[in-house]
């Protein structure tokens, strides 16, 4: 007899006959996130919805009940993050909304820099998951004590993302209007706080530690996730 990891059902065979689960649910590794992203990306159905509201109502629970193996009622985080990305990016461009508002390029802005910024504005689905692997390092990192993977760190910082990205999408509602005012980039700034917030949302839930020390070791993590982008930006610019 096997025990369902989802509802606790006891049965015999492939799938739990109360809730479909599979019966051989393993730890998540790395492999785990590429087998997520060929089965799930053009399965969108019912669950993808339900792990929307379920993020902005217990973020940090339902990466704990994904990572325990309770996974049949939500959707693959990758192809999730997937699938709102290119959402963003369809609408970002549709809307002609300029988050960078770069200046004419000037004598001491760097060629190199002017350029990837230029290719960067809009293309959220391939920032997004450039950035992933280096805050599921820094996660990995101050959050060692936790005993998760790099791979389920990288699950975490997924959904995380997933969460934001929604609340981007909403925002462009909001952009499009004030966009080319003053207001513009004070709005985008508050987004960015407000994006920073509902990770800190997440990891609260999420790690067993006390709210002082995840806020503290979640700062460093985006103290350190900021220096490496910026030290890959710096060598990008020097490389090219």
């Amino acid at each position: 007899m096997t025990q369902c990891k989802n509802c606790h059902h006891e049965f015999k065979g492939n799938f739990c006959p109360v809730c479909g689960q599979h019966s051989q649910i393993q730890r998540i590794k790395l492999q785990y996130i590429f087998k997520d992203l060929s089965l799930g990306l053009f399965n969108v159905d019912s669950g993808f919805l339900y792990t929307i509201r379920a993020l902005y109502w217990r973020p940090g629970y339902v990466v704990k009940d994904y990572l325990a193996g309770k996974r049949v009622k939500y959707f693959m985080p990758v192809s999730m993050l997937i699938v709102l990305a290119t959402i963003y990016s369809f609408l970002y461009h549709s809307l002609d909304i300029d988050v960078f508002q770069l200046p004419e390029k000037e004598p001491e802005f760097s060629e190199s820099l002017y350029e990837f910024s230029t290719r960067l504005d809009g293309n959220y689905v391939y920032f997004t998951l450039a950035i992933l692997p280096i805050m599921s390092f820094s996660s990995w990192l101050f959050f060692k004590k936790q005993r998760l993977n790099f791979a389920e760190h990288f699950i975490l910082n997924t959904f995380a993302a997933c969460q934001r990205l929604v609340m981007h999408i909403v925002f462009l509602a909001f952009l499009v209007r004030i966009k080319n005012t003053t207001q513009f980039n004070l709005f985008k700034n508050f987004e960015t706080l407000l994006g920073c917030a509902l990770t800190l949302w997440c990891f609260i839930q999420f790690f067993d530690h006390s709210k002082f020390k995840v806020v503290l070791l979640s700062f460093f993590t985006f103290f350190l996730t900021y220096v490496l982008l910026l030290t890959l930006l710096i060598l990008y610019t020097y490389a090219f």
